[in-house]
């Protein structure tokens, strides 16, 4: 380690250690690491759901199982269910979590504030229509996180407002839960009240006003334009929208060929050849080509460099777990594992590393050294080998993925190290602190 990385690692790690030692950031990691199983698990759903049971995912195709696996297009459905109540619907165990956490660190009903929020979610989320009522599914899935912290959060202040104290009993009796009950009634009953307003305000929102349709309009814009600079800009705005837990118009491939997409693969398949395609910097060409290893934020990366730089080993259990998803473009596990969410210290790499890919691919492109991506890939194909396929198997493109790959990880691997001094210096505060104590 240099003379500047240690310098810059002595000024950044205490100015660090003071944002994880808040309350607020305390709550937010607790409740991203009660998150983490659930999204673990229905990752891996998601995965086999992708690429073995879709007759288009990548083992499907490479194995022609739709073929000779007895009963295979009814072998969906268990891992249908799987994901949509774990991956799907984390959110909810978010929303409790966070108002668990945060009642708890006011002495408060840690367990009916975390009931009260999942409720308070689901009342929010609930869409009243003539014909069908269901629930909004990006509030409830992984792109509702942010908004399940700030119901969990609002929830744990009513809380911590309106109700009482409690003691910490391990042994509470049938009377005490009772007690405690009407103790919470009050808080329970004004977060109800506020979910209902605002579930009728989004309600009267996506009714009156299309909000919905406004969005669809403006992702489909964003995922049809074939201006290289549209294309940036939409990348780094879900990139930035992603690491703060929303939604933004790049982050699911899509799942349909855009106009752009068609006219280039008829241009290829006429001519014989994808280097002269009329559109050659698409999101599809650059940013699910190129800045997508390992999910939004090139996530595989930084698995990468724990494995090189780490020797933290909560580090290492979460990236031998996130390392199979991440290879497949699934970044959940480590989103929230270690977590990368939320986190400061993973701003930069997260943008820099899929842009910086970005712009490689569209030098490449645009001095003739590879044909952009044009032709159909398997569902759930790993990162690096999406240029290679979609460019009918150029090998310029395999290594510039390699090499896209590399970078990715040097610029992850200081980031990484401040993320584990940071941790480290923490757990010896603690530590000293819990000696003192003792003392």
């Amino acid at each position: 380690m240099g003379l500047t990385q240690r310098h810059l690692l002595r000024q950044l790690v205490p100015r660090l250690q003071r944002l994880r030692e808040t309350n607020f950031y305390r709550v937010i990691q607790r409740t991203l690491m009660l998150t983490f199983p659930f999204i673990l698990i229905g990752t891996f759903s998601a995965l086999i759901q992708q690429t073995v049971l879709t007759k288009s995912g990548f083992f499907a195709s490479l194995f022609h199982l739709s073929k000779w696996v007895p009963y295979y297009r009814y072998l969906h459905y268990p891992f249908d269910n799987l994901t949509a109540l774990t991956l799907d619907s984390v959110a909810v165990v978010a929303a409790f979590g966070a108002a668990k956490y945060h009642a708890k660190l006011h002495q408060r009903d840690d367990q009916l504030a975390g009931l009260t929020a999942a409720i308070a979610l689901l009342v929010m989320a609930y869409q009243y229509a003539d014909d069908a009522s269901a629930f909004n599914d990006l509030m409830l899935g992984t792109n509702g996180l942010t908004g399940a912290l700030i119901v969990g959060g609002l929830t744990g202040e009513f809380f911590k407002w309106f109700g009482r104290p409690i003691r910490d009993d391990h042994d509470v009796h049938t009377g005490q839960i009772l007690s405690r009950t009407f103790q919470s009634l009050l808080p329970m009953v004004a977060m109800l009240i506020v979910a209902l307003l605002v579930s009728l305000g989004l309600n009267w929102l996506i009714i009156n006003t299309q909000t919905e349709q406004l969005w669809e309009n403006w992702q489909k814009y964003a995922t049809t334009s074939h201006s290289v600079w549209v294309t940036f800009a939409m990348a780094a705005l879900t990139l930035l929208l992603e690491i703060i837990g929303l939604f933004g118009p790049y982050q699911q491939q899509l799942a349909v060929n855009t106009p752009a997409m068609n006219a280039n693969l008829n241009a290829a398949l006429t001519n014989h050849s994808a280097t002269n395609v009329p559109y050659p910097f698409t999101a599809s060409t650059l940013y699910h080509a190129f800045g997508t290893f390992g999910g939004t934020g090139m996530l595989l990366a930084l698995v990468i460099a724990i494995f090189i730089g780490s020797n933290n080993h909560n580090y290492h259990v979460v990236a031998r777990w996130g390392l199979l998803p991440a290879l497949f473009n699934s970044n959940g596990p480590i989103l929230t594992g270690l977590p990368v969410l939320y986190n400061p210290i993973y701003v930069i790499p997260f943008l820099l590393a899929p842009l910086l890919n970005m712009a490689i691919a569209a030098t490449a492109i645009a001095f003739k050294w590879m044909p952009p991506v044009v032709y159909p890939v398997p569902v759930g194909t790993p990162g690096p080998l999406i240029a290679f396929i979609g460019t009918d198997g150029n090998p310029v493109a395999l290594i510039l993925g390699g090499v896209c790959l590399i970078l990715s990880v040097l610029i992850y691997l200081p980031f990484m190290s401040l993320a584990e001094a940071t941790v480290s210096a923490s757990v010896i505060k603690a530590t000293m602190e819990g000696a003192s104590d003792d003392a």
